[in-house]
């Protein structure tokens, strides 16, 4: 498939350039080159003693190599492994700017980004349409007879997750674990009662490989508002307009000759349609399509969580339907709603009991709890991030 940048996406490496590695120009930054630098510096008269010194006790926080470069009135692009775009001011005295993954230098998208997306979106439609307490006690109940009663107290599976959150002790970043099992596929577990297994998801049929490679000039740094707390982010992103492929394709063999052995919801509500392996391809699809069109809609509804940027973002929402294919959401700054279920949790009413059990939007000085979550928007050139669309 092809796939086309809509707004600024950033997938982090997990490094950062600092002040050391860069020299900001006016309208770009340029990432240096720092042992033709150094040396270059050296044979122009320059002491590496002195060099060492400046490095062990920067300025503060000031960009180090700038004063060389400019007393010495040399050309930054000589000494750049790569040069980047800037959009949105950079730091005055300096910025940290978090690293877009790579391979040999060049950037690319993770196919496990993209597939992640693909989960979540029909995470929430299996939820939705086959969530029914009934039809998930009678599949716990072949593993665990007391986990798949205190499912059967309940209407929908979802009333029963929020009710076991707020019975047991969670940590938030495994609170999904459960329910990703009973979706999913699951093996009989001595502590929880089922557990997540993935030789039992249907998802090993849908196999998304790593993205072509794409070139260093569709990379560029943005600076990230956070609004409303006004607090800058710097970060490498591919601009709006980036297109590569990627392969997103079905194994339908993996489905049929495995048929007896996937036994989460997800197999039930495909049997809904057809034959699972027959209608799973369209089954992915819509649900992409419901749950990103879910997302916009609620951020339309919450424009004025975006300050002075609420016009842009109507704007560029708008212009969404102008695209043929899967439109899909991925990255850091793609927000809290596109990468969980928080909005069926919303819609059931069930948010409330749920933030309050895993302290989301929390005041880390007040400690209070906030009324809305998520209570800030990430966006980059006016544009909240992460968009693609899937051809």
């Amino acid at each position: 498939m092809m796939f086309r940048v809509l707004s600024p996406l950033h997938i982090g490496n997990g490094n950062q350039l600092t002040p050391i590695d860069i020299y900001p120009g006016q309208d770009r930054v340029y990432v240096l080159d720092l042992d033709k630098l150094i040396g270059n510096i050296q044979n122009l008269g320059i002491n590496l003693e002195e060099i060492l010194h400046l490095l062990k006790n920067p300025p503060g926080d000031s960009y180090i190599w700038k004063g060389y470069i400019d007393e010495l009135n040399l050309t930054p692009k000589d000494y750049a492994l790569y040069t980047l775009r800037i959009y949105g001011t950079p730091g005055k005295e300096s910025m940290q700017i978090r690293e877009f993954i790579k391979l040999n230098g060049s950037p690319y998208i993770l196919g496990s980004s993209v597939k992640g997306a693909l989960r979540t979106a029909v995470l929430y439609r299996v939820l939705r349409e086959c969530g029914n307490a009934g039809t998930a006690m009678n599949l716990v109940s072949r593993f665990d007879g007391k986990l798949a009663r205190e499912i059967g107290f309940n209407s929908h599976v979802v009333e029963f997750y929020v009710e076991k959150l707020s019975k047991e002790r969670v940590d938030g970043k495994r609170a999904d674990d459960l329910l990703e099992a009973i979706v999913f596929g699951m093996e009989p577990d001595r502590r929880s009662g089922v557990r997540y297994e993935p030789k039992r998801d249907p998802f090993r049929a849908l196999i998304v490989r790593d993205s072509e490679p794409v070139g260093k000039k569709h990379l560029a740094v943005y600076r990230v508002e956070v609004v409303p707390v006004n607090l800058p982010i710097w970060v490498e992103a591919l601009e709006p307009g980036t297109t590569g492929n990627i392969e997103v394709r079905i194994n339908r063999e993996i489905l049929r000759l495995n048929s007896g052995h996937f036994n989460g919801l997800l197999w039930e509500c495909l049997k809904n349609y057809g034959k699972p392996w027959e209608v799973f391809e369209d089954f992915l699809w819509k649900a992409v399509e419901e749950f990103y069109g879910e997302v916009i809609k609620t951020e339309l509804t919450e424009l004025s969580r975006f300050g002075k940027y609420g016009a842009n973002v109507r704007s560029f929402y708008s212009s969404l339907k102008n695209y043929d294919g899967h439109l899909i959401r991925l990255g850091w700054g793609s927000g809290w709603l596109a990468m969980t279920v928080g909005i069926l949790l919303r819609e059931k009413g069930k948010w409330e009991d749920v933030g309050k059990k895993l302290g989301l939007g929390r005041n880390p000085r007040s400690k209070k709890l906030s009324n809305y979550f998520p209570k800030t928007r990430r966006l980059a050139n006016g544009l909240p991030m992460g968009w693609v669309v899937l051809q």
